[in-house]
Parts: C-alpha cells; structure tokens; sequence
C-alpha cells in the first residue's frame, strides 16, 4: 500500500484533485447545451482540460516513482493549455473577437509550444523544477519549482486575469444582478491564494490548485445559475432593455432601461409577468407590436425572446426593441396601400360602369392581359385570348389590318378612340365595339420626359356598341322615315292652305293662314329633327376653330332668309376657340330664333369677345323678350308636360353647346333678348 494512502492528508489531497478532476469531466455534456457553438466550445475545451489536469494530479500521487515526473510534467502541460481554453472561453461568452483573432491565435500556439518544450526539456537544464522525497505532510515526492515555472505561471495568471476582466467588464454592462457569478467568478482565481500559501508555509505542498477553482466555477454557473450566466450574455447581444424570466414566467431581474420604460418592474420581482406587465405579456401572446407613451409621443416596441433555459426550464430573456421608426413607416405605407385599394377600387367601378372589359399589349401586339368580363362580350375567356396576337380578335381581316395600325399610332405615342370596331365572337359571329387605346410607359421615367422609345406596351378598355347600334339604327330609320312622311304630308297640307288664304275672305282667309304658319313651323321642327341625326354620329374630341368666320356665315344665311333683318357684328379678326362644325347650326338656331319675333324690320346685335379662357358669342335684339318656358329651355335644356318650348329650335343650340363643354344663358333684360354663348378656349 503507497504511504500517501495510509496519510489522511495524502487522502484529502488525492480527493480534491480526483473530484476536481471528475467534476470537470462530468460537467461537459451540460456544457454542451449551450447555443452559440464558440462559447460551448471554449467551456468545452476548459473542462476537458481542467479535469484532465485534475486528474493528472491526482495519479501524481499514485503513480509508481518512476512515472511521477512524468506525470507531473504532462499535468504541467495540460494545465497551461487550461489557460487558453479559459481565454477562448471568456472571448466567446463576452462577445468579443480576441478567439478569432488569426494572429493571437498564432501567438498563443507559439507561446504554449515554447512553454511546453521549457517543461518537456526540464531533466536536461532542471530549470523548471526540482523534485525532493519528503515526509511533511505525508510522504510524497515533493516539486521544487525553478525560475522558469515562476515565469510560465505569472504569464498564465496575467492572462487569466484578463479573461477575469472581460467577464466582470460584462457583469456590469449588463444591469442584472450578477452577484452569485461575481462570486463564482472570484473563486476560480482563489487558487492563486493557495499557490502563494505553499510558498510560505509547509502546511501546504506547492503542486498547483487552479483545478480547484475551475471546478467550484463550473459547478455553479453549469448547476445552479447557468441561466443567468445565459441571461446576462444575451442582455448584451439583445440589448439593454431586457427582462429576465424563469421557467414559470416569473420575473427575476430586468435590466436599468427596462425598469425606466416599465417602472412596474422596481417591485415585480418574483411575480408573474402577466400580472406585473399585462401588455408585455399580451405583445409576446399575440406576436403584436408593444404600443406605449413616453415623453409625450407614442412609440412602438418589438417585444422578442431568447431562450436560457437547461433541460427545457423554459427561463427566458426579453428582449424589448424600440421599432418606433419602422412601426411608423409600416403603418404610413398600410394607410397608403389602404388608399391604394379604394382608389382601384374605385377605378375598378369607373371602368366597369365605363366599359366591359379591358385589356393590355405588349410592343409586338401580343395580348398580357384580358380582364374577366371578356367572357360576356366575346364568349372567350381571359385565358383563351392571353398569347394571342391582337390583330387574330379582329372580325375581318381588313379590321386585323387596321387594328394593327392603330397600334402603330399607339406606338408613336398617341391616345386613340376608335367607333364602331367589329371584334369576332367564340360563336363566329361579329361584336360591334367602341374602344379607347392609350400607351403605357416605362413606370421609372419621369412623365415629363417619356418618348416613344419609353412605352412598353398599350392598354385598351371596350365597350359592346351592339345594342346601341341596333337602337340607333331603328331611331334613325323612324326618323327618317317619319320626317319624309310629315315633310311630304305638310308641303301638301301647306300648298292647300296657301291656296285657300289667297281664295277666302274675312275669318276664313285667316285660318287659311294659320294653317300655312302652323305647317312652317312644324316643317321647322323637321329640319331640326334632320340636323340633330346628322351630327349624332360627329366626333367628340373637340378641335381648334376661329369663331369669327362661323359668325359671318351664319349672318350671311340669316340675312339671306330674312331680306329685312338688320344683323351688325363687333369683334376681333379672329377668335380661336376649342369646338366642333355643328357650333353653326347653333349659332344660326339662336340668330334665327332673334330674327322671327322682332318684329318686321328687326335690329340685332352680334358680339364677339376673346377671352383667356372662352370666346363669347353675344346675341342681342329688340324683341318682345324670351318667354319664361324658352328661357327654362336654355337654362336647364329640359322641359316639361306644362312648360315646354315652341320649337327644337332653342333646346337644339342649348344641346349642341353644352355638348360641346361650352355654356350659354339668357341673362333678364328691361328690353329684347339677349343670349350668351361661351366656348372653351385652347389656353384654358
């Protein structure tokens, strides 16, 4: 039986260092546990080293005598590697860069290597140490360090102080409450007390106790407060306002700013989070964004988690985020892409109550998209008609030809607006169709400064003209038909009537001649009647004319019809204005309507101002006035079964002018009739 195993200090020195040893080792898979894979792996390394050493020491003692040295060395090796296992470690956890540092990794590999050929080389210069047998305090072979020992440990306490300093500069940052790892911390720097003690006093035998202090480390932050040494670490990644739970969701510590932002939490210690902040524990619940008052202002927080726990525990670290910035802007763009839905809402009523579908191209004619609605017009689906060509649609091939020129003035950048363009049916049969093409650019380009060259495809929108064709077909054929029949009936009736005005005397001779004034006018409201379908078909896009020259010829008819009307006209050489040909026939509907109820050598007066945003056409006479129910017509261009005109006359010039986005009235005056016509101007 060795001595050492008969000594109870012997006994006691060889349970220390095997337990110290041992714990190490058995710590390893809970240090396996941890998350970040650098932080596990410098734990990992420490304990493997530590317990390694630990163990070393103890066989120090048991080994044969020729195998102590031996063993005494390797320990020496083992335990300086301890050092940068304890470095790596305190780097990792700290958040630090100093482990993936190539160059002092570089240097600590030299620096070991060089240590370790000082301890491997002690037999040959015994620099090192020395070994003694000795009794005191039991029988063992005792080590007599040299100067070089001394100088491989001061560095390796330098160093670990460092790693001390990093750990307790985290601590701090943290605002937890780190004391119980303070003093854990402490510990593992204990063992130095112990290797000065050796030096003064033979109590004590100088073989090295920093295994001790790593195992006593260890054991408590890996057992009994591993989730707060997690807890802390993450405060630091999360950032500072952060609150740490157990397992049950309980608080146990907050950090300084999470306590400024909820003072709750000064005396929520140990009470449940959803009792001490209910609209935390709702944002974490419901995955929501934290809405809170500070300083005056609302401010938005990320309420986020980091689990700490061991074994599944469930203790938790959380992280409140401020995200006012970017909780701001997510709600700005939600209430624009709100705006955004109604107004394509919106639009998307405009043109289904506009037209029936609608449809893209791109640059070669070939169709992107068809809306829907299609399929009721044309009998084809969406997906049938997408890939085709625009010009395939078309009913004829004298419409595909023209179809595909009018994408070529679409191309050069015009807006088209096409009547009457027959599209085929999926029966065979021919759709009669009005549409609209415009072209559509490049998004990116600035609408000042798009070109041809920009437009990257064209966009349709159709309307079915079928039911309005067939209508205004019937509404033409009456109208002809019925103006031939009543024009031919009253030429009749009024050649009679003539003929007995001239025949008769007295009261017969006058009806006679009403009869041939109520044929006039009824042949008048023929005309009108003819001069209405003829400019039913006219185009809506108004054009550039000089007022001025319409004026004169409608005079000049006016004075033709009636030989004794006085017709004086002042204005400008020219007038510009935006309207079409068919202004003429409401000009001469107004200057004849003057020129029959003004008495037998009427005057009138036609002036003409150019105006910045309209040309005014004034007509003035000196007649008995306008009736009210003509004057209604002009202001309202409607009428009623009580109140109505005596002719088309006045509503035909009230239709042709409004239609033509100008205005006209009849302002009251003491004497005559005045009626002003307005035209928009091109400038305005």
């Amino acid at each position: 039986m060795l001595p050492v195993l008969s000594d109870p200090v012997g006994l006691l020195y060889i349970a220390v260092y095997v337990g110290s040893g041992l714990v190490c080792l058995l710590l390893i898979p809970r240090a396996r546990s941890f998350d970040d894979t650098e932080m596990r792996t410098g734990l990992f390394w420490l304990l493997a080293t530590t317990g390694t050493w630990g163990v070393l020491k103890a066989a120090y003692f048991l080994v044969p005598a020729p195998l102590r040295e031996p063993s005494y060395t390797v320990g020496l090796i083992v335990g300086f590697g301890t050092v940068w296992s304890w470095l790596y470690f305190c780097s990792a956890y700290t958040g630090r860069n100093f482990h993936r540092n190539s160059t002092l990794r570089r240097i600590g590999v030299g620096v070991f290597l060089l240590v370790v050929s000082a301890k491997v080389t002690n037999p040959i210069h015994g620099l090192y140490f020395t070994t003694s047998e000795v009794t005191s305090p039991f029988p063992h072979l005792a080590i007599e360090h040299g100067l070089l020992h001394w100088s491989a440990t001061g560095l390796a306490y330098v160093l670990s102080a460092i790693g001390v300093f990093m750990i307790f500069e985290l601590y701090l940052r943290s605002d937890y409450d780190t004391r119980p790892l303070s003093v854990l911390t402490v510990l593992i720097a204990l063992p130095v007390v112990f290797d000065i003690g050796a030096l003064l006093t033979p109590s004590l035998i100088d073989v090295i106790y920093a295994p001790v202090g790593v195992a006593v480390f260890a054991t408590g932050v890996l057992v009994l407060f591993q989730e707060r040494l997690e807890a802390v670490r993450t405060v630091i990644q999360d950032g500072d306002t952060t609150v740490y739970l157990d397992g049950d969701r309980r608080v146990r510590d907050a950090s300084t700013r999470a306590a400024e932002l909820f003072p709750a939490l000064e005396q929520a210690t140990g009470a449940p989070l959803a009792e001490a902040l209910p609209e935390v524990a709702a944002a974490l619940d419901t995955d929501s964004v934290l809405e809170r008052a500070v300083d005056g202002e609302t401010r938005y927080y990320f309420v986020g988690t980091d689990s700490v726990g061991v074994n599944d525990s469930g203790a938790q670290v959380l992280t409140i985020t401020d995200v006012t910035d970017f909780e701001r802007q997510r709600r700005q763009l939600r209430r624009r892409e709100h705006e955004l839905d109604e107004q394509n809402e919106l639009y998307r009523a405009i043109i289904a109550a506009s037209f029936d579908f609608v449809y893209r191209v791109d640059p070669d004619g070939r169709l992107t998209f068809v809306s829907a609605s299609v399929e009721d017009v044309l009998g084809y689906t969406s997906e049938d008609l997408v890939g085709r060509q625009v010009d395939t649609i078309a009913s004829t091939d004298e419409a595909g030809e023209q179809a595909l020129e009018y994408l070529d003035d679409v191309a050069d950048g015009n807006a088209l607006q096409i009547r009457d363009f027959p599209i085929e049916h999926r029966d065979g049969g021919s759709v009669s169709t009005d549409f609209r093409v415009v072209p559509i650019y490049e998004a990116e380009v600035p609408k000042a400064e798009r070109t041809p060259a920009d437009i990257v495809g064209a966009q349709g929108m159709v309307r079915d003209t079928t039911e309005r064709n067939r209508r205004e077909g019937l509404i033409s054929v009456i109208n002809r038909v019925l103006r031939h029949n009543v024009r031919n009936k009253l030429t009749v009736i009024n050649g009679h009537a003539k003929i007995l005005s001239a025949d008769l005397d007295g009261e017969s001779a006058e009806s006679a001649e009403q009869i041939v004034e109520s044929a006039d006018r009824l042949l008048d409201l023929t005309e009108s009647a003819r001069k209405i379908e003829q400019t039913r078909g006219e185009s809506l896009e108004l054009e550039v004319h000089d007022i001025v020259p319409i004026v004169e010829e409608v005079r000049s008819r006016v004075e033709d019809q009636y030989p004794n009307v006085s017709i004086s006209v002042d204005g400008p050489e020219s007038a510009v204005a935006l309207t079409l040909p068919r202004i003429e026939t409401a000009l001469f509907e107004l200057l004849d309507n003057a020129a029959k109820h003004s008495g037998d050598a009427p005057s009138i007066e036609l002036d003409v101002t150019a105006g910045s945003e309209q040309v005014t056409v004034e007509i003035t006479d000196e007649g008995p006035g306008l009736p009210d129910a003509e004057r209604e017509v002009l202001a309202t261009g409607t009428e009623d079964p009580l109140t109505h005109g005596s002719g088309l006359g006045l509503w035909l010039a009230y239709w042709f002018v409004t239609s033509l986005d100008g205005d006209i009235e009849s302002p009251r005056t003491d004497e005559g009739t005045t009626v002003e016509v307005g035209l928009p101007t091109p400038d305005e």
